[in-house]
């Protein structure tokens, strides 16, 4: 149910499992993730309230989501809070939420690049941020993580499009072209980019080393070496069972020397960053999320990506192939085999590397508002 501002109550039925719950939500497409956006004056105040909420709506933990509005991936079981009475001056504050599938649980402490893309478009969709004569500029700004970009949306004769034809790979359809900068003067969490110093720390598990860069840009990550698993880091799904079973081993090991708290439990990224494949420049790149190999590479995870190609004798900056200059190195993605522009912009060069140490890191994307409406989610 909804009080007389609709804004949700949660508790106030005797039979809560005859009662239902309306939530006004967006579905909006942002690259390659799909995104659940919810403002928050519609919403409970506490976050646990919230969780219990968004594990309803969206099906968890059944694997499947099937009486819920999950798809039953990482990249389609993500939701957005947004902060539609706070944001001002072309300023937009939210929280991203990673909804677990397999257990009745939200992850708030990384963010996802394709959501902001989304969001960046929705914002000006449901005039969040008026829309100038042109292009506009959104900013988004990450509360919990602090991460903060910038969104630039074609809004010619101040008009909005519902629809465009930018066509990026790993999407079917054409939609809304959007531009999403991330700069690395907001792209840490913890305030320093390499935190141990090293271009690559040894990460002990089970007995066994690897080898690892790890970097806090976009979103905190551990890139390791796919040779010590052997492997290349062009394999398919069926063939990394390895490096997804010890993932949360490696998270937690590499987390530990990264000196992050114990209780963020979903960062740093784990993945591993190889040669590409053969003829092909750029680098090769298999990252995990919510215990599985993502279908797309996350944005966050490509910023750490192009960031730590521009740290002499990194994991990256050893296995990239013809990647030097300013733009447009190649980032193959996570299974799918598709590749993703990034460009480094504002690049200073390496005495010891011919890569850019980008300022900024930034990314043609498409986004669409696909429905708008009311979710109806059982009191239970």
């Amino acid at each position: 149910m909804t009080s007389p501002t609709g804004t949700v109550q949660l508790g106030e039925s005797d039979s809560p499992r005859t009662s239902v719950i309306q939530v006004p939500a967006a579905l909006v497409r942002g690259g390659t993730s799909k995104c659940w956006i919810f403002r928050q004056s519609d919403l409970p105040a506490d976050t646990a309230d919230i969780e219990r909420l968004l594990i309803r709506t969206f099906g968890s933990p059944d694997l499947r989501q099937i009486d819920g509005v999950g798809g039953a991936s990482s990249t389609t079981s993500k939701a957005i809070i947004v902060d539609d009475l706070g944001s001002a001056d072309g300023v937009v504050n939210y929280r991203f939420a990673q909804v677990a599938i397999d257990t009745p649980s939200v992850e708030w402490d990384s963010n996802c690049g394709n959501c902001a893309t989304g969001l960046g478009l929705y914002a000006l969709h449901a005039r969040l941020v008026p829309p100038a004569d042109g292009v506009s500029r959104v900013t988004i700004v990450n509360t919990v993580t602090g991460l903060s970009l910038v969104c630039e949306v074609p809004t010619p004769g101040g008009e909005v499009p519902t629809y465009g034809s930018r066509q990026i790979p790993g999407q079917y359809y054409p939609g809304v072209p959007v531009d999403i900068i991330f700069e690395s003067s907001s792209w840490t969490s913890f305030e320093t980019e390499m935190p141990t110093g090293h271009a690559v720390d040894e990460v002990t598990v089970q007995g066994r080393t690897f080898h690892a860069t790890l970097i806090d840009a976009g979103a905190p990550a551990a890139i390791f070496d796919p040779r010590d698993f052997g492997f290349t880091g062009s394999e398919d799904a069926e063939e990394l069972e390895e490096l997804v079973a010890l993932a949360p081993e490696l998270r937690a090991a590499a987390a530990k020397v990264m000196g992050i708290p114990s209780h963020l439990t979903s960062i740093p990224k784990v993945g591993i960053v190889g040669p590409p494949p053969a003829g092909e420049t750029g680098v090769s790149a298999r990252m995990i999320s919510m215990g599985a190999l993502h279908p797309a590479i996350g944005l966050t995870s490509a910023v750490a990506i192009a960031a730590a190609s521009g740290r002499a004798g990194s994991i990256v900056a050893n296995a990239a192939v013809g990647t030097s200059g300013n733009s447009g190195d190649a980032e193959s993605a996570n299974d799918g085999g598709d590749t993703l522009a990034i460009h480094l912009l504002n690049g200073a060069t390496r005495t010891a590397l011919d890569a850019p140490v980008p300022s900024k890191v930034a990314f043609q994307r498409s986004a669409r508002v696909i429905s708008e409406g009311t979710v109806l989610v059982p009191g239970d």
